[in-house]
């Protein structure tokens, strides 16, 4: 009876061990495939061999592939942030498809940013179809490819200064740009005593199209943290999926304030895409930009330009991170303003 009790106790506590080293493994198991959770963020200083001490910081990730080497891209997904030079854009890289032997394609649907269900499968579907080589672009948040079953594009894009952006996009939807046929319907949006609203009147009064919560205020933020729920609301952590999102899937995403380096990246990186860009751009330059600007802007009082510093706050995050990643690229390129 005693001999039948003392082997009972080592079963007993062997089958506990193995019962909790299973539930543990299948918990690890589940954490790996299912969770959900952000990135956290990198914030350790690191010096890279070829470089002098602080000019190389890890969690910038300077470059998607080792070697900053996209030559052999054959596909890119320019998902293009309003009032951030993204016309321009548009209208160099329909000047490049020819000259460089692309195919360039534009959404029929510019605007919608936030995809769904079935709609973001299709545009999934869609983007894995494309002829190659290409170059897509669309008004929309990030989007993981790999979790509608296709594969991830190398992404592009451009930014401008956050308050800069704010103004313009204010100021575009009263007044349009010059040469552009949907003025007039922007105009019967808006009451004439709206339309006559100044930024700093409208930020002075809180009203909903310059409050804290107004989308605008969170614009930039969203378009590198994508389609999640997490991406939905300001927050830090959305901040710090959007920077693990560029890190990961953004060739480069330049600056509008230097838009000529912007382009000398790309020429020197993407060559296969952007092979005279410059000299393009020098072109259209003298030609078209007058008419791409926004028709009115009354810049904002420095207590404006102080409450939008303050209500911007995460997209500045984003955009510093952007900028300072930007600069590297440029360094290391020898490309200078």
């Amino acid at each position: 009876m005693k001999k039948s009790a003392a082997v009972a106790v080592p079963f007993t506590a062997l089958c506990l061990y193995v019962g909790v080293w299973t539930t543990g493994l299948f918990n690890a198991c589940y954490r790996e495939f299912v969770d959900d959770r952000p990135p956290a963020p990198r914030q350790n200083w690191t010096r890279r061999h070829d470089q002098g001490p602080g000019t190389h910081r890890d969690d910038l990730r300077v470059w998607v592939r080792a070697g900053h080497n996209y030559s052999r891209v054959s596909k890119l997904f320019y998902n293009r942030l309003p009032k951030c030079g993204s016309r321009a854009m548009k209208v160099l890289i329909a000047q490049l498809q020819e000259k460089n032997h692309f195919k360039f394609f534009s959404a029929a649907n510019l605007h919608a940013k936030a995809l769904h269900g079935e709609d973001l499968l299709r545009f999934a579907q869609m983007m894995d179809k494309l002829p190659t080589p290409s170059i897509y672009e669309k008004h929309t948040y990030f989007v993981d490819f790999p979790l509608m079953a296709a594969k991830q594009p190398l992404y592009i894009n451009l930014v401008r200064d956050p308050i800069e952006r704010r103004v313009s996009a204010y100021y575009y939807l009263r007044y349009g740009r010059h040469g552009n046929e949907f003025a007039d319907i922007l105009k019967l949006r808006r009451t004439e005593e709206q339309r006559n609203q100044t930024l700093d009147y409208c930020v002075a009064n809180n009203l909903h199209e310059c409050s804290a919560s107004e989308p605008n205020s969170f614009m930039l933020t969203q378009y590198f943290c994508g389609q999640s729920t997490i991406c939905t609301k300001p927050s830090q952590v959305a901040v710090e999926v959007a920077k693990e999102n560029i890190r990961r899937h953004y060739a480069v995403v330049g600056v509008l304030e230097e838009f000529r380096s912007f382009l000398k990246v790309l020429e020197v990186v993407m060559p296969q895409f952007f092979r005279g860009a410059v000299s393009e751009w020098e072109h259209i330059e003298s030609s078209q930009v007058p008419y791409q600007k926004t028709r009115n802007k009354i810049p904002p009082s420095k207590k404006t330009i102080q409450i939008l510093k303050q209500r911007l706050s995460l997209d500045y995050q984003v955009y510093d991170f952007i900028r300072e990643r930007f600069h590297f690229q440029k360094k290391q390129l020898g490309i200078k303003d």
